[in-house]
């Protein structure tokens, strides 16, 4: 019945739902012919002894999500069977001989099922892990340039696409801060650079996107975002860092951060909305640091449009 349903189509399994209808399907059927065979024919007991223990090794194997699906999966149909086996007056003694060795099977079986699921969980973890090593910077936490890229490139072809969402970039620099490193060390200098990062998702929406683009620079995407708004999500940074001296090991550092601001016009590649910010933020560096400076439209994107 089990197979019927789920080719027919109805009802529609979930995978989990699918295995233990056929783990319990199998069980029952299995220790319902061990009663029979017990309690009222025992010429071919052992044949369904050897059933049994391939059965209870199997749906133990069944048990891919740990002890919870075996105790549904084998532990029910077997309360069942203790329930029938109680009802009929048969001693557990008598059940004993022929029930040790499909016990037996369930334990390797469990154990099997147990390496099993553990190799999997932290062959899966090994594969996040590397994920993570390759998309995250390591120091900061923050997304690397290599993971950045293509989303900022999918971000710009909807922009284009649709007229109606904005796109807005910042990219930011921390000022004076090779003189952190030579006077405090890199230590130091990581420790501020950490906080930094802290301070600047702590600013963000979560669906604004930020990574390390390199050193002390961080380019910070903002989907549907107006450049007004991304200005002042620009001055809300520099506030974060301006207003709030960051503790390291050697104490209290003031540290300042200029930012450049670039609206996306249209632009066909990611390097040239992005040099735009850094004009601006040149220009932020040259003007006095500790600001956030406006890129003009790209004149060429500006004609064309």
């Amino acid at each position: 019945m089990t197979f019927l349903s789920h080719y027919a189509g109805w009802p529609r399994w979930q995978p989990k739902i699918l295995i233990r209808a056929m783990s319990m399907s199998l069980m029952g059927m299995i220790l319902i012919l061990f009663v029979i065979y017990f309690y009222w024919k025992r010429e071919g007991l052992h044949q369904i002894t050897d059933g049994l223990m391939i059965s209870l090794f199997g749906v133990t194997l069944m048990s891919t999500r740990g002890f919870r699906d075996w105790m549904i999966q084998i532990g029910v149909p077997l309360a069942l069977f203790a329930g029938a086996a109680f009802y009929l007056r048969v001693p557990l003694s008598d059940l004993m001989p022929f029930l040790f060795g499909p016990m037996i099977m369930v334990i390797i079986g469990f154990l099997t099922s147990e390496a099993l699921r553990n190799l999997s969980i932290n062959q899966f973890l090994t594969k996040q892990s590397l994920r993570q090593l390759a998309t995250t910077d390591q120091l900061t936490g923050l997304m690397n340039r290599h993971a950045f890229l293509p989303l900022i490139r999918h971000e710009m072809n909807r922009s284009r696409r649709s007229k109606r969402y904005p796109l807005s970039v910042i990219l930011a620099d921390l000022d004076h801060f090779k003189h952190i490193n030579d006077r405090y060390g890199h230590d130091v200098g990581d420790q501020v650079l950490r906080e930094t990062a802290v301070r600047v998702t702590a600013s963000l929406r979560q669906q604004d996107v930020v990574c390390r683009w390199g050193g002390e620079e961080i380019l910070i995407m903002l989907p549907e975002t107006t450049v007004e708004n991304a200005m002042t999500v620009a001055d809300k940074i520099r506030r974060a860092l301006a207003d709030t001296p960051i503790p390291t090991d050697r104490g209290l550092i003031r540290q300042t951060i200029s930012l450049g601001v670039a609206r996306f016009h249209g632009e066909q590649h990611p390097e040239n909305l992005i040099k735009r910010a850094d004009e601006a933020l040149y220009q932020a560096k040259d003007t006095g640091r500790n600001r956030a400076i406006l890129a003009p439209a790209s004149k060429a994107v500006t004609t064309s449009d």
